[in-house]
Parts: structure tokens; sequence; C-alpha cells
């Protein structure tokens, strides 16, 4: 039988892990998505190499900003919204607008991006896992050691 105490830890253990997988998904889309999996910042410098940090995580933010805010016109929660299709969009929109657009012209351009939000809304995130994940063993024709380090 879990007592009360033993049940509140077990629910605070279970809100640490999933925060933590919050920040894993997080890192993980900032070092392959943002960065397109670059191994090394360009900078040699201290300074340049705080700037580059900075530059990367206010580019996240911002994404995350227009996001939530995208999130909100369609009335789902922002983790419903594609970072990747998100940052994909708005880079292109970025790029095909800074030469051919006046800086006035952007919360137009914004506004006109989030209309098309259907685009960005991912289904809803399933609350549990009906099969518990496995590590699925690959079939080979060839016998396998069971005890090769032993051996």
């Amino acid at each position: 039988m879990i007592h009360a105490a033993q049940f509140a830890s077990l629910i605070d253990a279970l809100r640490v892990r999933r925060t933590r997988w919050e920040i894993e998904l997080t890192y993980g889309e900032i070092k392959t998505d943002l960065q397109r999996q670059a191994m090394t910042l360009r900078s040699l410098q201290p300074e340049g190499i705080k700037q580059e940090l900075w530059a990367t995580l206010l580019m996240y933010n911002l994404i995350r900003l227009e996001m939530l805010r995208i999130a909100e016109e369609a009335a789902v929660s922002p983790c419903r919204i594609s970072f990747l299709t998100a940052l994909r969009y708005i880079v292109d929109e970025w790029l095909w607008s800074s030469s051919r657009c006046s800086p006035g012209t952007i919360p137009g351009k914004l506004k006109a991006m989030r209309s098309n939000i259907k685009r960005f809304i991912l289904p809803p995130r399933r609350s549990e896992r009906r099969y518990p994940r496995t590590v699925k063993m690959s079939k080979t024709r060839y016998p396998v050691k069971k005890n090769a380090a032993q051996a």
C-alpha cells in the first residue's frame, strides 16, 4: 500500500521528469532545427561566442513567442504548434520580405502568416502510451553470442 507521503513524492518525481523532458525537447529544437546540427559556434573569441549564444536564444524565444500568438488565435495549446514548421515558415517569410518590403510591412506579413494557421497545428499529445517503450531486437541470420563480454 502506498502512503500519502510516498504518493506525493511520486507525483513530484513525475513533474520533474516531465519538466526535464520539456528541457530536452527545447535543447533538441535549438541544436537540430535552429543550428541545423552544427556542432560548433563560428566565433573564436569569448565575446563572439556569447553573442552567438544570445542570438540563438533570442531567435528561439522570438519564434516561440510567435508560436504562442498563433496558438492564441487558433485557441489551442502552444504545444500543438509545430516548431519546425513555424521556424521554416518564419525564416522564409523574413528572407522574402527583407529584400522586397519595407520594415513597416512586417506586422502585416506576420498577421498574414498567422491567418495560415492550419499548417502549424499538430494533433493533441497522447496523455498515456498504450504500449511501453522497448528495445527491439535486430533480426539476424547469424547466431548471437549471449555472453560475448565474458568469453
